[in-house]
């Protein structure tokens, strides 16, 4: 803290610095550790308009707790590396550098931190070339960090004199080598400096382990992950999302057992490829993880210039989750109720969140949903007094592509005003530190955003040696079992069933595969990969209910399947089924390099599709088709030097059968 080094001064400074220093202390008290917080990265301009990322300053309020600077690039040694800010900092370079001088955010940085947020620099993504050869150059690296944004003492720094708070690893490609000495090298530096705290953080993809940041996760302690739940079979509304994977490593293999995860989530349909949550969906998940898991440490979004533009909730989806993010530990403070799924019967939706007692603040909350999916959710809760209230209106269209006027309905939040009161100790003691959160010992155009598509419990410890999953196939539907809604469908193990004149028929996938729910959680297919520990379920009509085929009272442990990822020793990476509907797919293929070599302006890829598939299109690039074998040439890599491609696909399906993915050994890269 800023008080950390005591010295006797004279009464005339302590009377010119009091009130300066004061008000620093009280913004800088608390870490964003401490309690649910909000993420959100700056610097890519994902929303892709002139006028959508407005400059950092602008988004140090109340909606945001740590603001993650994207991204800090080409970098392999000691050397200066580059910054991307998109038109967050379009100045001009330091002599004989490719480092930009940003006078701008400089005064912005010391805004935000005088106003009580974390500022920190990302590391990585998907533009650019990076990477160690060797431990050595990442530890100069890392001398070299400090000095530029940190407390040293360089005369190249891109922010002036403004010192940031600690470094963000979202590391796409090249490879895991070198980040733990880097690391290592900058706790170091970090506890030269007692006047502030000091943190680490990363940015792993779902799929666990993560392929790149996998060893270096296990290997040192880092004091927040935002996992990216996006562009992956993992998404948030997957059955095979994998919170809970993550929440075991952090209490049984993370060298900090106070590791806090926070679920990473795109701030738009355009922020990513795929796995947009809308707010109406992404409120029980919240719920359920706060509840559940003592990791669980708030929300990250990608980025600001597509969360706070995003109308679906008003006055913004930012606003939207903030609130109810903060929510969470008000209401620790508070009366604890019950929430509890609604019934399908009234509903006619599904969902795999089970019944839980969470502390929240006391509010009613009403949300509707108008056009093709006709739910709603209702929660009232017993009144207290109550302070100012703020209005969240959700906006809901029957299509995305519609742009008729949209129904709104309100959402009524409120916070009590804080007080003693009774709290659960189940609660408190999962989301208080057990320990201190000092962490001293332990040019202008924006780039590709590494997210968007440029068109479009287990019960051992896991460590990064493997891919498979622990948990061993379960078959839960019965074929003629009785079932109640025509056309439903249902993952059971490595099969998959159909509620056809009220009796399930039972399939298997074809041999070596499982069922998988899609990523938009609103049908099934069948792919590579390892079948979870419960009958996978997605959040739809269509989709029957994981818990309906419980056969003991034990609470379910949500863990789907795991998908097989295409690897060699180059690249590696995931096919994802978006959505699939009786006569088309939408789908991602997630490639990463291993290597510290770029995809180059364009990435071949071909594979071989089932019989009744026919891919029709790629963003940013062409297809062609012959047979069952498909070749892909995607032209998404911007600048040229990524190594990282986001391929979205579509096509359609020429049976009424079951979509299959294509099997990984299958799938060949070229650029």
């Amino acid at each position: 803290m800023i008080f950390g080094n005591r010295k006797f001064i004279s009464l005339a400074t302590v009377a010119t610095t009091a009130a300066t220093l004061l008000s620093i202390s009280a913004v800088h008290a608390t870490s964003f550790l401490e309690k649910p917080s909000i993420v959100t990265y700056w610097g890519q301009n994902s929303r892709g308009t002139s006028d959508s990322q407005k400059n950092l300053a602008a988004y140090c309020d109340d909606r945001s707790d740590v603001l993650i600077m994207s991204f800090v690039l080409d970098f392999s040694d000691g050397n200066l590396p580059s910054i991307n800010l998109a038109n967050g900092c379009e100045g001009s370079t330091f002599p004989g550098t490719e480092l930009l001088k940003c006078a701008n955010v400089t005064a912005d940085i010391k805004t935000c931190q005088d106003k009580g947020k974390t500022i920190l620099m990302s590391l990585g993504g998907a533009n650019g070339v990076y990477g160690f050869s060797n431990d050595a150059d990442a530890e100069a690296f890392a001398d070299t960090l400090w000095g530029i944004f940190g407390a040293g003492n360089s005369d190249t720094r891109p922010f002036g004199d403004s010192v940031i708070d600690g470094f963000d690893l979202d590391i796409e490609g090249g490879g895991s080598t070198g980040y733990v000495a880097m690391i290592k090298r900058l706790r170091k530096h970090f506890a030269t400096d007692s006047s502030k705290n000091y943190y680490i953080t990363g940015a792993p993809q779902c799929p666990y382990p993560d392929a790149m940041l996998g060893t270096t996760l296990d290997a040192v302690e880092f004091d927040a992950v935002n996992v990216q739940f996006y562009n992956n079979y993992c998404s948030t509304t997957s059955s095979s999302f994998n919170f809970e994977t993550w929440d075991t490593w952090a209490k049984e293999t993370s060298p900090n057992s106070n590791v806090k995860i926070l679920l990473g989530v795109p701030g738009s349909n355009a922020a990513a490829g795929s796995g947009y949550v809308s707010y109406g969906s992404l409120e029980p998940v919240i719920q359920e993880l706060y509840s559940t898991y003592s990791s669980f440490g708030g929300v990250t979004l990608w980025d600001a210039s597509a969360s706070y533009e995003n109308k679906d909730v008003l006055p913004n989806y930012q606003a939207a989750v903030a609130s109810l993010v903060h929510g969470l530990s008000d209401g620790d403070d508070e009366t604890t109720i019950s929430t509890t799924k609604k019934s399908t019967e009234s509903t006619k939706t599904t969902s795999h969140y089970k019944s839980t007692s969470i502390s929240v603040p006391n509010s009613e909350f009403t949300t509707a949903t108008t056009g093709s999916n006709k739910s709603s959710r209702t929660r009232k809760s017993s009144k207290t007094k109550l302070t100012k209230p703020t209005s969240i209106i959700l906006e809901t269209t029957k299509a995305i592509s519609d742009r008729t006027k949209p129904s709104k309905t309100t959402l009524s939040k409120t916070k009590a005003i804080k007080g003693k009161s009774t709290k659960s100790k189940s609660t408190m003691s999962k989301h208080t530190m057990s320990r201190s959160t000092k962490t001293r010992s332990t040019k202008g155009k924006p780039s590709q955003s590494k997210h968007a598509i440029t068109n479009t419990k287990s019960t051992k410890t896991l460590t990064s040696t493997s891919f498979e999953s622990t948990n061993s196939p379960i078959s839960c539907v019965t074929s003629a079992s009785k079932c109640t809604i025509e056309g439903q469908v249902a993952c059971s193990g490595n099969s998959f069933a159909t509620c056809n004149n009220s009796k399930w028929v039972l399939r298997s996938c074809p041999s070596s595969l499982t069922c998988f729910s899609t990523t938009d959680g609103s049908s099934i297919y069948c792919g590579q990969g390892t079948s979870g520990g419960t009958c996978p379920n997605a959040k739809s009509s269509l989709l029957v209910e994981a818990t309906s085929f419980a056969t003991t009272s034990k609470k379910a442990s949500f863990v789907g399947p795991t998908a097989k990822p295409y690897k060699s020793g180059r690249i590696i990476a995931q096919f994802s089924v978006v959505k699939s509907t009786s006569g088309s797919f939408e789908a991602v293929i997630n490639a990463r390099r291993l290597d510290q070599i770029s995809f180059g302006n364009t990435v071949t890829v071909t594979f071989k599709v089932a019989d009744n598939v026919k891919v029709t299109s790629v963003s940013e690039g062409k297809v062609t088709q012959a047979g069952n074998q498909v070749k892909i040439q995607y032209r998404g890599g911007g600048s040229g030097k990524t190594m990282v491609a986001i391929m979205g696909i579509e096509g359609k399906i020429t049976s009424s059968d079951i979509f299959v993915a294509p099997n990984s050994s299958s799938m060949k890269f070229s650029s």
